[in-house]
């Protein structure tokens, strides 16, 4: 079955945390100004299935049409259908990305060091001192947790978004999380440059060919 609530985050980022190897996610601390509400975008950097090393392609002067409804778009979350002309994204059914493109990311258990955490926090903290800078994280949201404060930044309740990586395809222990125009990306937008910046993940044990209708690999 597709994600439970698929959509995009928009808001402004105001800390990053790197993954290691025990808790392999970079984790961004996200404010929706407008509503004072707090989320945790949670993105892996290392995969628990074999190859570990995830794909990634990073876009540092994106361009897309559906930029120009996000620059629009209210902050906090925004559900988004799962369906073609829209908002959605699709790894394999559009061409916001070229999977065929993407190089597998460098991650070692010296110094709990990731590639991807060095990609990530560049872009982040660049965010981060943009007062006007803003995030769109693509993927899966979970909560508001009531009264639970969230693990990493304290904020309560805990609330925010994970699944930020290709959705469908997956090896059957994860197929269950498998559709089509339900895939998750992170886009970052730098008003002083006017430019937008995308990253863009796939486990490598994803499949390059699923079913039009499920989601599943071919």
């Amino acid at each position: 079955m597709p994600l439970k609530d698929y959509g995009v985050l928009k808001g402004h980022p105001v800390e990053g945390k790197s993954g290691t190897p025990h808790s392999p996610h970079y984790q961004i601390h996200v404010v929706d100004q407008q509503n004072s509400t707090d989320y945790r975008v949670a993105i892996n950097v290392l995969s628990q299935v074999r190859p570990y090393n995830l794909l990634y392609q990073v876009i540092n002067n994106f361009t897309y049409p559906t930029t120009a409804t996000l620059l629009q778009l209210a902050s906090g979350f925004t559900h988004v259908p799962s369906q073609p002309n829209g908002l959605a994204i699709d790894f394999l059914r559009s061409d916001i990305v070229d999977p065929a493109h993407m190089q597998p990311l460098r991650f070692t258990e010296v110094g709990s060091e990731t590639q991807l955490n060095d990609i990530l926090d560049t872009q982040v903290q660049e965010a981060i001192a943009d007062p006007n800078a803003f995030i769109c994280a693509f993927g899966e949201r979970w909560g508001p947790e009531e009264n639970i404060p969230d693990q990493y930044f304290d904020f309560t309740p805990g609330n925010g978004m994970h699944n930020i990586h290709m959705n469908q395809g997956n090896d059957p222990e994860h197929e269950q999380e498998d559709g089509v125009w339900q895939d998750g990306a992170l886009l970052i937008y730098l008003p002083t440059k006017n430019q937008w910046m995308a990253v863009f993940l796939k486990f490598q044990s994803q499949a390059s060919q699923t079913d039009d209708t499920t989601g599943h690999a071919l």
